[in-house]
């Protein structure tokens, strides 16, 4: 049996979904409202027998792999890992190449998590609690609050956290892979203790420190944010972080996610700030879907992350010239990626942890009534340029046009090029022959394009899984109908295999036998999937006549085959009489208007 298997046979897929929603008995199923999309009447199944869940809102499904990585926003061998470990199974198999990488991260996590508990106990007990629980009390954290981040000090001194590692069997060379220690020249060497050190190049990267934790989407600790302790050496920066490690990727982390994924998801909205003070403060005060990015600018692969969740901002950045030009930064790429982004507006000096030290509610009103990013773009730039003034005019328009080229949305670019030649008093076209020329930003995600045949995709997909599941949970049913399925009409090269192997392997032999084939595992889980969805349907509605559902289901298949053709079709009439090729043209009418017939058949 296989690992994946064995995990799948030992964990229950309704004991897992019920740790992160709330099932309702359903029959043989169990029903919720969907984690994945907002909905007021449940369209979200689960099936033990299956193995497997399904939402008929949004079309999302899978078994507990998917569900983990849908809900954590991880890929498979984290979910694999993350359910192994509860599962109680040992991994023994890794790709090529990653056994050596896969075997060091156990002892890195375990590295940083005693590092971790040793900050945080010199908060409670040692000596940060004379000055850093202290500060961290008078910016009105509760005591709960800083054990739920799990803050910490750092002892002035150059090798508290070296030797307490040391101590505990942990290797030098595994504790420089987390980031917590600093090498030196061998020309600084520091005396040897009665601790064995083996190489004395190394000391402590954090002294004198308050600690903030930095922890993945599954809450475990990747690195650190430290922050000058009062009295500290003012000489230092205030805040340092964790360099880039295997375990912490600056560009990918977003501060206080793991706690905020769920309110984020069930919001369906964001708010990001700048400062680990701010996530924690806001958190606090009620705003659960707060995060902050990780000691860098806010990049491409943080929204990727941010879009599994929601597709909804509002930035808090500081109103400093330092803190407008990282909202400008970070607003423009999300733009681009056809998020829906507001600004919230601060007091100029300000940020989110020094309003809410004060007042609540001010912080609830910033938020609140944040403006529209572009919107507030456009009243920014009016409010600092005479637009009487020609020379003015242009810096208005080459500011603006520069945050229109960003927008994904075709029609929300239109619109806002509408109203920024109507304030300026130019032509439209004016505006857009500049946007043609300005070229977007390099080294953003870049969007897909979609021609006309994709847009059926996703009706498609879910065409022919109807048909795999019709297939599969009414064999006998479907019998006849089988014969009329033709594997080519099929767009998903999953589904076009099994259905190769159904007509291949069962052709001339019983209904029953296409319930003994044997599929690959994600054919299988395809399979599954789709013969869950009609299994459902049958509980809630009722399928009375598989076959004529088949039927029914063959026909919007080829509707949308032909409607593709049209488009294709449509297209090069275009062309051919753009190009005046009159005998082209009537050709190509005449199979436009011989798809149209088929069409009405």
């Amino acid at each position: 049996m296989s690992e994946v298997e064995d995990i799948k046979n030992r964990i229950s897929v309704v004991d897992l979904v019920g740790e992160y929603i709330r099932l309702q008995k359903a029959g043989s199923n169990w029903r919720a409202l969907c984690p994945f999309h907002n909905e007021k009447s449940p369209s979200f199944m689960v099936s033990e027998e299956r193995r497997s869940f399904h939402c008929f809102g949004c079309g999302k499904g899978g078994d507990i792999f998917s569900f983990v990585m849908e809900m954590e926003g991880i890929g498979f061998r984290e979910a694999l890992e993350q359910l192994a470990q509860k599962a109680g199974v040992e991994i023994k198999k890794f790709e090529k190449g990653d056994r050596g990488r896969e075997s060091v991260k156990p002892k890195l996590y375990r590295i940083l998590e005693l590092a971790a508990k040793w900050y945080e106990k010199n908060l409670w007990e040692g000596r940060g609690r004379e000055k850093a629980l202290k500060y961290l009390r008078e910016r009105g954290l509760t005591d709960e609050t800083i054990k739920n981040f799990r803050l910490g000090y750092a002892p002035d001194g150059w090798r508290n956290m070296l030797e307490f590692l040391l101590k505990r069997d942990c290797k030098i060379e595994e504790i420089t892979k987390t980031g917590l220690l600093v090498e030196k020249g061998s020309e600084n060497k520091i005396p040897n203790t009665k601790y064995q050190i083996p190489d004395t190049k190394f000391y402590d990267r954090f002294r004198d420190r308050i600690m903030f934790p930095i922890q993945d989407i599954m809450g475990r600790v990747v690195g650190f944010a430290a922050r000058i302790s009062p009295g500290g050496d003012e000489k230092t920066a205030k805040y340092i972080n964790t360099p880039q490690t295997e375990l912490y990727d600056k560009s990918k982390v977003l501060y206080g996610l793991n706690f905020a994924k769920t309110e984020i998801r069930k919001q369906d909205e964001v708010i990001l700030v700048e400062g680990n003070m701010d996530v924690i403060a806001s958190q606090q005060a009620g705003f659960l879907n707060t995060i902050a990015v990780s000691g860098t600018a806010f990049g491409p692969d943080q929204i990727k992350v941010i879009k599994r969740y929601t597709e909804n901002i509002k930035m808090a950045f500081d109103m400093d010239p330092a803190g407008q030009t990282a909202s400008r930064r970070s607003a423009k790429v999300c733009l681009e990626n056809d998020l829906n982004v507001r600004i919230v507006l601060l007091p100029k000096g300000k940020d989110a942890a020094d309003i809410l030290e004060k007042d609540k509610g001010a912080w609830d009103e910033a938020v609140s009534g944040a403006r529209e990013v572009v919107e507030y773009f456009f009243e920014d730039a009016f409010s600092r340029y005479d637009i009487k003034k020609p020379a003015d005019k242009k810096k208005v328009a080459k500011e603006l046009l520069n945050v229109l080229k960003d927008i994904a949305s075709p029609v929300e670019k239109a619109h806002w090029v509408k109203v920024l030649a109507e304030k300026l008093d130019v032509g439209e076209e004016t505006l857009f022959e500049i946007l043609r020329k300005t070229k977007s930003d390099p080294g953003r995600v870049s969007r897909q394009k979609e021609d006309v045949p994709l847009r059926n995709k996703g009706k498609e997909e879910a065409i022919e899984r109807r048909i795999i599941g019709l297939l599969f949970a009414f064999s006998r049913e479907t019998e006849k109908q089988k014969a009329t399925i033709d594997p080519e009409d099929f767009s998903g090269e999953a589904e076009k295999k099994i259905i190769e192997k159904v007509k291949k392997e069962t052709q001339g032999k019983t209904s029953e036998k296409i319930k003994e084939l044997n599929f690959d595992f994600e054919s299988q889980r395809l399979i599954d999937e789709a013969v869950f969805e009609v299994e459902v349907e049958k509980d809630e509605n009722g399928i009375s006549f598989p076959e004529e559902e088949l039927k029914k289901a063959l026909k919007r298949q080829k509707g949308l085959k032909i409607k593709e053709k049209i488009a294709e079709v449509s297209k090069k009439i275009k062309e051919s009489e753009k190009s005046g090729k009159r005998k082209e043209t009537r050709a190509l009418l005449q199979e436009f208007q011989d798809l149209s017939a088929q069409l009405e058949e």
